[in-house]
């Protein structure tokens, strides 16, 4: 039997022009601040036109969009005001260390006095398993038969390196008198160059430090990599043990903004995929395994939906050791910012991999608003926008919002406090974690279920037509 050409041609439109279930949310009013997925109350300065906030996590773990367009501040009577997103300066961090060196005594003719040492070189021997400094004057014979004495001593610091604020000695001085200590260094023991000075004077036996003067010696954050030190103190009867010195290292941080997350469900010991319900950039997750004495090798994959495949963040070692009372843990696992819906924690196959689902917390770089305090208070923050489309960004310019504006000057304005106490989250607060534990998706994609779904439809009508036409052929027979 012949089907007429009309009525496939009927089938397959009625399957094609089935309606499609929506996969995208209607944009809500970007000026409605009951839009927003949480809105969080402001107590800016009085008196203060130009003020800046800092933006909780409360807030960033709800944005859609990853460059903070569904980001507003309202004043009371709805109205958003002029605002300005601008990152959070860094802050020096300073780390200081000891380092103690051991003295080796500096061995000379008797009678040179510290005069002899300058202008001569110093070579470093070993006698009887102790290392001694030997003058070098280029007559060694003499030298050699000539009573010797301790005229410095020697220290060895070409393994520093970080700069060196000061140093301490640990020497012991002889009673009522003064004596005078002389800091050189060195790269070649051959050419000196001065770094500090100072006079210690021990006035009482009974006391074994000095009595006058200033034990600690200011090196000015002098660079002794690859150097040696020379301590000189004249003719006077001193032991030099050692010197303590002081190292200090600077370094710009910045204070990441932390948030919670409850502890995905573990599907196998060697993956673990879960969702990520905000768009925001995440700078690093900081991964705890369950348990003690636990170390994996991980690999970090992340994409924003089924259809793409997954791309690698990070590899990264992920421990917890503990001895003798002592836990240490590994750090936060750098993804650079990465703005992905989903991700994907693979453990190295040649271990056992986890024995339970490790503990997560999301850290995210800080950002700031800038914000002109206009119309009434008291002021809202609102984030999160529903739908993938979110809303239009409404940051101005900084020279816009600032004016005669000039470099790291928003740092200088004073800082609106948020009342995390009061804050309003759709669909009621929620306890414990910020970020809630949402599984991941494996499954078929929406948009091959979409298609086989329209394909079903057609092949459904296509068989009614058909059932259709045979009832009408067998009347006609």
């Amino acid at each position: 039997m012949k089907i007429p050409a009309r009525f496939v041609t009927l089938a397959l439109a009625a399957g094609l022009a089935a309606p499609l279930p929506a996969l995208a949310v209607d944009t809500p009013d970007a000026a409605n601040a009951k839009s927003y997925a949480v809105r969080i109350p402001v107590t800016p300065v009085p008196d203060a036109p130009l003020q800046r906030l800092l933006l909780p996590a409360e807030a960033l773990v709800r944005l859609q969009s990853a460059g903070y367009a569904d980001l507003r501040l309202f004043n009371a009577a709805g109205q958003p005001v002029p605002m300005a997103l601008a990152s959070v300066p860094t802050q020096t961090s300073t780390q200081e260390q000891s380092v103690k060196l051991p003295a080796y005594p500096i061995l000379g003719a008797e009678g040179a006095g510290a005069a002899g040492l300058e202008g001569l070189s110093l070579r470093i021997e070993e006698r009887q398993g102790k290392r001694v400094v030997q003058l070098n004057t280029g007559k060694a014979t003499t030298a050699s038969a000539a009573p010797q004495k301790v005229l410095g001593a020697l220290l060895d610091a070409r393994k520093l390196k970080e700069p060196v604020a000061a140093m301490t000695l640990d020497a012991d001085l002889p009673v009522g008198q003064p004596v005078t200590f002389n800091v050189q260094a060195s790269k070649d023991l051959k050419s000196w160059r001065p770094l500090a000075d100072t006079v210690l004077y021990r006035a009482d036996a009974s006391s074994a430090a000095a009595s006058l003067g200033d034990t600690r010696l200011d090196l000015s954050m002098a660079d002794l990599k690859d150097h040696y030190l020379r301590i000189s103190w004249g003719g006077a009867a001193v032991t030099v043990r050692g010197a303590t010195l002081l190292t200090s290292q600077s370094t710009a941080v910045r204070q990441r903004v932390s948030a919670t997350m409850a502890v995905p469900a573990l599907t196998n010991a060697h993956e673990l995929v879960f969702a990520l319900p905000f768009a925001t950039p995440v700078a690093a997750l900081k991964i705890t395994p369950q348990g003690r004495n636990v170390l994996v090798p991980i690999r970090v994959l992340g994409r924003n939906n089924r259809e793409q495949a997954w791309a690698l963040l990070a590899t990264s070692v992920v421990y917890r050791l503990g001895a003798a009372g002592k836990e240490q843990s590994s750090g936060p696992v750098e993804l650079g910012g990465a703005s992905v819906r989903e991700v994907k924690i693979e453990a190295d196959a040649k271990t056992p991999g986890f024995a339970a689902a490790p503990e997560i917390a999301l850290q995210f770089e800080p950002a700031q608003l800038v914000f002109l305090a206009g119309g009434p208070g008291p002021f809202t923050l609102a984030a999160g926008l529903p739908g993938p489309a979110g809303a239009a960004a409404a940051f101005l310019p900084m020279a816009s919002l600032v004016p005669g504006y000039k470099a790291s000057q928003e740092n200088t304005l004073p800082q609106a406090q948020l009342d995390i106490s009061r804050i309003d989250v759709t669909g009621g607060a929620v306890a414990g974690p910020l970020v809630a534990a949402q599984a991941g998706g494996d499954g078929i994609p929406t948009r091959s279920l979409v298609l086989w779904g329209i394909l079903l439809l057609g092949v459904l009508a296509l068989a009614g037509m058909a059932w259709v036409l045979m009832k009408q052929t067998k009347k006609t027979d």
